[in-house]
């Protein structure tokens, strides 16, 4: 006889949440104890529980679903000599049956608790890898209980939590440690961004009464970066070695379900696993007719390792990565131009926030085509003729000694044969995933850039902490409320959580204040007043939603706010913290006051 499953009280006192994973399949039986489903309330994350013997035949909720205490979570058929009322139908049992619900993480002194889905830290390794790559068909050479495939921020953090909750871990690497952000995006763009900014203020700081003359030798500050990109990489797998994972270089591709086959230097070794993480990050786009070849067609890591500054330049793209290259460029001598089909700089950003990005590149000699499509280029003498086109039909012709491509960044998800697992992008090419960070296979999650938008390498690390968190069977769920992005311009664009527009279409009433930077001392100080910060909270209760920096370190004052929104706090708390003078810490300040209504240095 089917029974039926109701989500029992939480001990948290809440009475309902989010589901965010489920820890069995329809047809499979599960012991008294055992983890059925985890729930993340507005307080903690819960496991429950069965608390008796049942085989599963229907799952109701799917993960990301609300579900409230008393709910119905999954029909069952008991696999135990008990009566109805023991089943969790409404009855009382003669004796108190296993716990249902346990808040994970709490501590009550108690050693008793719900059998974990997995292996804890305390326990020996698991040996189902084995089993499960034997019942697939496949001897593997080796086993692990997880294994990781690519070492970017998402990877390698992954691999390394989830050594430190006891796990056996695999990593494998086809190119460099730290993935795209370490090696050729985040960190050597930055160095090139620092070594400008100082060429450019050298050389235009005659108001100031100090005269130079500046020389760069960009082969000597790409060698510089490269320093850095070095030592930072050699951390991670220092890091890595310590935490014991095991490092492997190679090409890691799925065999089936729970085997992966890994190409070395030495040849092809399989590997089975119980868990796998897909961290294989992302590309640049391919734009039609601009294959990179190094030399006339570049993309961002041709435009990071340059011999020389070139004289001219044009740029395909006005995103972050355009616009930070662009920038780097134009600060160290290049004529720059900027091709971009929508009418304005950082397209996604607000209308404010990229109006003062494309004034100040202006005054930095870039010029912009607003509103045109790189078609295609040719080579004209030592250099390229890049043809565009516009809307209207009209076209033009653009010199240049080369053109840089930054049209934007794709998933990679073809390198790890994912239908061998029944794993399929969505229609954009990523990789669909629930709260934790699983896929259609519950026991491979996917991470970083892979797994969908907004592409930031810290987003990966969270993912991967969670992912890890929840191969280890530990309380783990994704909330990206608070996720902070940063763009490297000059002057840096920060923001996180709502902004006006998005607080009213997701039924705030939102009050908003703003601080101009042409009113914070210290902004004008160092020559920063043309940006400002904007603070977003929810007009009745007054709790932070979201703020938008555009301002030198933006990318640093984000942080406070960011805080402010993963807690929950209120204007009146954001406001009310002395803030140091003169800083600029101070704008985030006046401007939670603005939005309450309370500020003292706007009007």
């Amino acid at each position: 006889m089917e029974h039926e499953f109701e989500l029992p009280t939480f001990d948290d006192g809440s009475d309902e949440g989010t589901l965010v994973a489920w820890h069995v399949e329809p047809g499979e039986t599960v012991a008294a104890g055992d983890r059925l489903a985890d729930v993340e309330t507005d307080k903690s994350v819960i496991e429950v529980s069965v608390p008796s013997g049942m085989s599963v035949t229907e799952r109701l909720p799917a993960t990301g679903d609300t579900v409230a205490v008393g709910d119905v979570l999954v029909r069952y058929e008991p696999t135990e000599n008990e009566s109805p009322s023991d089943a969790a139908e409404g009855g009382e049992p003669d004796e108190e049956p296993t716990p249902a619900v346990s808040r994970v993480g709490g501590d009550d002194g108690s050693d008793d608790g719900p059998t974990a889905a997995v292996s804890r830290v305390d326990e020996e390794p698991s040996s189902s890898a084995v089993t499960r790559a034997d019942e697939a068909g496949h001897s593997a050479d080796e086993q692990t209980d997880l294994l990781v495939i690519g070492a970017g921020p998402g990877g390698y953090v992954a691999a390394i939590r989830a050594a430190q909750y006891g796990l056996d871990v695999t990593l494998v690497e086809k190119d460099a440690y730290g993935g795209t952000c370490l090696n050729y995006g985040c960190i050597p763009s930055k160095a090139l961004i620092h070594g400008s900014d100082v060429a450019h203020e050298a050389r235009t700081a005659e108001h100031l009464g100090i005269s130079a003359e500046i020389d760069v030798d960009l082969s000597r500050l790409v060698d510089w970066k490269g320093d850095v990109v070095d030592q930072l990489t050699g951390g991670v797998e220092g890091l890595c070695r310590a935490a014991g994972v095991s490092l492997v270089a190679g090409q890691a591709r799925f065999r089936d379900e729970h085997t992966a086959a890994i190409e070395t230097e030495d040849g092809v070794h399989t590997l089975g696993f119980e868990y796998a993480v897909v961290a294989t990050g992302s590309r640049p786009l391919a734009v039609p007719n601009f294959e990179p070849d190094g030399e006339y067609v570049l993309d961002s890591r041709d435009a990071l390792e340059l011999a020389e500054t070139p004289d001219s330049l044009v740029v395909v793209g006005a995103g972050y990565i355009g616009m930070e290259l662009a920038t780097v460029l134009a600060k160290l001598g290049t004529d720059v131009t900027v091709v971009e089909m929508f009418e304005d700089v950082l397209p996604t950003y607000e209308a404010d926030v990229s109006r003062v990005i494309r004034e100040r590149a202006t005054e930095l000699g870039i010029d912009f085509r607003f509103g045109e499509l790189a078609a295609d280029w040719e080579r004209e003498g030592d250099g390229v003729l890049v043809h565009t086109e516009s809307e209207d039909g009209s076209t033009a012709e653009l010199a240049a000694d080369a053109v840089l491509v930054v049209a934007g960044r794709e998933p990679v998800t073809d390198t790890v044969d994912l239908d061998a697992i029944g794993v399929e992008p969505d229609e954009d090419g990523f990789v669909p995933t629930d709260a934790q960070g699983r896929t259609a296979r519950d026991h491979v999650f996917a991470i970083g850039d892979v797994a969908g938008e907004p592409m930031l390498a810290h987003k990966a690390s969270y993912e991967g902490e969670v992912a890890a968190a929840a191969a280890a069977g530990e309380p783990a769920a994704l909330d990206r409320t608070a996720m902070p992005a940063a763009v490297f311009t000059d002057p840096e664009v920060a923001t996180v959580g709502l902004t006006r527009e998005a607080a009213e279409d997701a039924g705030y009433t939102p009050s908003v204040g703003q601080m101009s930077l042409g009113g914070n001392g210290r902004a004008l100080t160092v020559e920063a007043g043309d940006g400002f910060v904007r603070v977003v909270a929810d007009g009745p209760t007054g709790q932070v939603l979201g703020a938008q920096i555009v301002a030198p370190n933006a990318s640093e004052l984000i942080g406070e706010v960011a805080l402010a929104v993963e807690q929950g706090l209120s204007l009146a708390e954001l406001a009310g913290t002395v803030h140091t003078h003169p800083t600029l810490s101070e704008a985030v300040m006046e401007a939670a006051a603005d939005a309450a209504g309370d500020a003292v240095h706007t009007h």
